[in-house]
């Protein structure tokens, strides 16, 4: 092994430990885990927190966290459509038919929003899937 250039550990007790050093070649990372009887769970490079310090890019976590995405997108879009239909309701005070447009329109809202990001998030699973298999194919040749 090759002496780092720099090399960067920190702790905190009972918690977990991050280490991160880099030689002339490439930057090398770990990290440590601690559960309640505290343990050590060590970082499996499969893991997400393995791919996340994963500095040579090697490993896709956009796979793994697309789901968590899709919920964070869900949620932007109740929130809008709650939010569209508060205004319709605030509005129906000074115009009825604008009040009841808005009110109408949330769960249009709320529908497009999701098929929006729905969309989007598969192009990126299918874009980064075909890079996967693009590469299991050059490494059998």
């Amino acid at each position: 092994m090759l002496p780092y250039l720099w090399y960067l550990e920190i702790e905190v007790p009972s918690f977990f430990t991050l280490r991160i050093g880099y030689n002339s070649q490439q930057f090398c990372g770990s990290f440590s885990q601690f559960n309640s009887e505290h343990k050590e769970l060590t970082m499996q490079n499969g893991s997400l927190f393995g791919k996340l310090f994963d500095f040579s890019f090697k490993e896709f976590i956009t796979l793994q966290i697309v789901k968590y995405l899709y919920i964070l997108s869900m949620v932007f879009a109740a929130i809008t459509a709650l939010g569209t239909l508060g205004a319709g309701f605030t509005s129906m005070q000074f115009n009825f038919w604008s009040g009841l447009g808005g009110i109408l329109m949330a769960p249009i809202v709320f529908f497009l929003l999701v098929l929006l990001a729905r969309l989007l998030l598969e192009a990126l699973v299918a874009t980064f899937r075909i890079a996967e298999n693009t590469s299991i194919l050059v490494e059998k040749k």
